[in-house]
């Protein structure tokens, strides 16, 4: 008999474990992945259509644009480039890009831009691929043409 309530204890003790493991790793959703202050770290874009991906080169004021996602469901770009004195200083951008992002039910992460954007986005999909978040987002551009493609990586600041 005491052999018997030894085995259900350790039983129970086991299931308990497993539901306490489980049960933390369920609480650690992707929202609380992404949601920080993420630095700009390599672009990529086409020509339009179907044309593949190619690096777009980056300066170092290029680099200090940062991405922050809010907990609160939004999320603020804001972008730097080089001002046109001799010492080669960054100026931010006057124009930030806002936005909302949720989680579909999939568990992928949608970015919804603000109407008053410069881009005129077709769709966006955000994902995390070796600790980087990876901006993947699609718009129509009058001189390249309808479905270009962007994609952001974005290192954990």
């Amino acid at each position: 008999m005491k052999k018997l309530l030894l085995v259900y204890t350790l039983r129970f003790f086991a299931f308990c474990i497993l539901m306490c493991s489980c049960g933390s790793g369920g609480n650690n959703t992707p929202e609380t992945t992404i949601i920080g202050v993420w630095k700009l770290k390599q672009e990529y874009s086409n020509e339009g259509g179907d044309t593949p991906l190619k690096e777009f080169p980056l300066s170092n004021c290029d680099k200090a644009t940062t991405l922050e996602i809010l907990k609160s469901g939004r999320f603020v770009e804001k972008s730097y480039f080089e001002s046109s004195n001799l010492l080669g200083d960054c100026s931010k951008d006057d124009q930030e890009t806002k936005g909302d992002w949720k989680r579909n039910p999939e568990g992928m992460f949608l970015f919804i831009y603000d109407k008053n954007n410069i881009l005129s986005l077709v769709g966006s999909v955000v994902t995390i691929e070796n600790g980087n978040l990876v901006v993947s987002t699609v718009y129509n551009d009058r001189d390249l043409g309808p479905r270009t493609k962007l994609k952001f990586i974005y290192s954990k600041v």
